[in-house]
């Protein structure tokens, strides 16, 4: 058996369940939407991209964006004219994230991206304990400021409002714990995972819409080094 071809997508900080008012919900029949048919109405319907649009940033063919269209549009209708549970999942199996969450970050005229380091050249493996943070000022795709700041000494939950506070967009890092992705959204900084290597050339793939969170998350409880 061939392996599904993966399509890259956002995903939603949880699912999202939409039920009729004044039905109990056993009563109700339950129909879902995946998370790859809900990417193709985001794109095509409200971020208003064509369907060949719309392929290009999910790596997939225009039939396959059309396929997805005819489903999703099909679950919408049904819910609404049959009275159903709406479900939108938030499963991974067949995506290539792009981001852990949609944060609108694509809309910004100017966005701070931020990585840990250690060394000024490479990406740290787990943020927590690295020695500094640069953040990338960017505007319309280019570099228009970059510093350093020192990280605060280490506590549980201190780095993500450290960043919020600098103003930091997103957070581009190795890998990291649930709660500290969960953290991070709370301050409204997008999550990356899975970077390794030099800073300048993931912060390139990144901008150039090639850099995708490859969903690095340690499955561990707060205070391992991956997850503060």
């Amino acid at each position: 058996m061939t392996s599904r071809i993966k399509r890259y997508a956002r995903r939603l900080d949880s699912s999202r369940t939409f039920k009729p008012a004044g039905i109990a919900k056993s009563e109700l029949e339950t129909v879902y939407v995946m998370l790859d048919e809900f990417e193709a109405l985001r794109l095509c319907d409200f971020e208003k991209l064509s369907q060949i649009e719309a392929a290009t940033e999910m790596q997939v063919s225009r039939a396959t964006i059309q396929r997805l269209l005819l489903s999703g549009r099909k679950k919408f209708v049904d819910v609404i004219l049959n009275n159903k549970i709406l479900i939108i999942k938030n499963e991974i199996g067949n995506i290539k994230l792009k981001g852990e969450s949609k944060m609108n970050i694509e809309q910004k005229e100017i966005k701070k991206i931020s990585f840990p380091t250690s060394d000024k050249t490479t990406v740290d493996g787990h943020f927590g304990h690295t020695k500094e943070f640069v953040i990338y000022t960017v505007k319309e795709n280019t570099v228009t400021e970059v510093v350093y700041v020192t990280s605060p000494p280490h506590q549980p939950g201190v780095l993500p409002q450290f960043l919020g506070q600098n103003g930091v967009d997103v957070i581009i890092t190795g890998g990291m714990g649930q709660m500290a992705v969960d953290l991070f959204q709370r301050q409204g900084i997008d999550v990356v995972l899975g970077a390794t290597g030099r800073i300048d050339v993931n912060l390139n793939e990144y901008l150039g819409g090639f850099l995708t969170s490859q969903g690095s998350v340690c499955q561990h409880d707060e205070g391992h080094a991956c997850d503060h």
